[in-house]
């Protein structure tokens, strides 16, 4: 078999094109020190984490939704396991106060109350001889969801918002409604249940992210930019609209800025007018990798950059922000901050780093 020598210049400029392609490093001040403390091993993919009162809650893809709580001897252990549909699990969050845990799959979103201590699902009982059982659960959204967040509005009335990729309702409103029923002919027993009522509000194209302050909402609209809206009962008054430099995936709010996940084009940061006059792009930055999702840590944006694991940024001169350092996390979809813990997401379960400033 006859052997194929490339030339020399060949060589030269396949390692001139292949140096090309490199990406520049990344400056970080190392403003914050970060260690592993352990890794929570879910058994698949964690595709998110939430957590309230000392529960992780942890939406495992095929698996389905998991509940982590800490040990006696200070581990973490799995207390709860449940499997929705046979479709992966995406998402999870919970309202604390009425304990309404909320997930979705790549199907349709479901919800169920929550045990007093947050470590898997209440039972509501009828007062009847034969004890029957009622279901404070059900369904809500569909196929297309994106991204939720959760409010209660009173003591009677919890709110969730839904973000879908339907451009005719791409946000839609969810309202739980404490009910009472009375004993009938049927049951001699009375109980509590959540009755669901839904309304569509339009916000124009695909819509991927969104998050909550007060009245304000903040969406990102994928090529379309970010926008920022005020809650007006169930309608959205517009505040501003900007473009992005890429696709905005994600919003958060940070003091009185939106930052946002624009995939290849890094991070944007947009400044609140005064009085609420306006959103007006600020500043952007790029880390080595695509931004997908933000969290936030005093004045670090944690950042979520799926192959290219974490990476944080200081933001305390919004003007001018700065990468911090990456986190070699695997691949990682989102994080959650609880107190100085950065909870990750990610293909290897959920790991956990414990940050605090330098």
């Amino acid at each position: 078999m006859k052997r194929i020598i490339p030339s020399a210049s060949l060589i030269y400029l396949t390692l001139l094109l292949s140096s090309c392609i490199k990406p520049d490093p990344i400056d970080s001040n190392f403003v914050s020190d970060v260690y592993l403390i352990d890794v929570l091993e879910t058994g698949a993919y964690a595709r998110d984490v939430f957590v309230e009162e000392g529960s992780v809650f942890v939406a495992a893809s095929q698996i389905g939704n998991q509940i982590w709580r800490e040990s006696a001897d200070g581990s973490m252990e799995k207390t709860f396991e449940h499997k929705f549909s046979g479709n992966p699990a995406l998402r999870m969050i919970v309202e604390p106060e009425t304990r309404l845990m909320f997930t979705f799959d790549r199907a349709q979103g479901f919800y169920k109350k929550l045990a007093p201590d947050m470590g898997g699902f209440d039972s509501v009982y009828t007062d009847h001889p034969i004890w029957i059982e009622t279901s404070e659960s059900g369904l809500f959204g569909s196929g297309s969801n994106e991204d939720f967040e959760v409010r209660k509005l009173n003591d009677s009335l919890v709110a969730l918002y839904v973000i879908d990729r339907t451009s005719n309702d791409g946000l839609k409103q969810y309202y739980f409604n404490r009910k009472f029923r009375e004993p009938d002919f049927l049951y001699d027993g009375s109980y509590y249940y959540w009755e669901l009522s839904n309304v569509g509000t339009s916000t124009g194209g695909i819509n991927l992210g969104l998050d909550l302050r007060d009245s304000l909402m903040a969406i990102s609209h994928d090529e379309l930019g970010v926008g920022l809206y005020r809650l007006n009962g169930v309608e959205l008054d517009t505040i501003g609209i900007v473009d992005t430099q890429g696709e905005a995936l994600e919003v958060k709010f940070y003091d009185s800025y939106v930052l946002s996940a624009n995939n290849w084009a890094g991070m944007g940061i947009f400044s609140i007018g005064a009085g609420l006059s306006g959103l007006t792009h600020l500043a952007d930055i790029e880390v080595g990798g695509w931004v997908k999702q933000i969290s936030v840590w005093n004045d670090i944006a944690v950042l979520s950059c799926g192959e290219n694991g974490i990476f944080l940024v200081d933001v305390s001169d919004p003007e001018n922000p700065k990468v911090d350092q990456p986190i070699e996390a695997g691949y990682t979809y989102r994080t959650h901050v609880d107190g100085d813990i950065i909870y990750a997401a990610t293909r290897e379960g959920v790991k956990r780093y414990h940050i605090e400033s330098r």
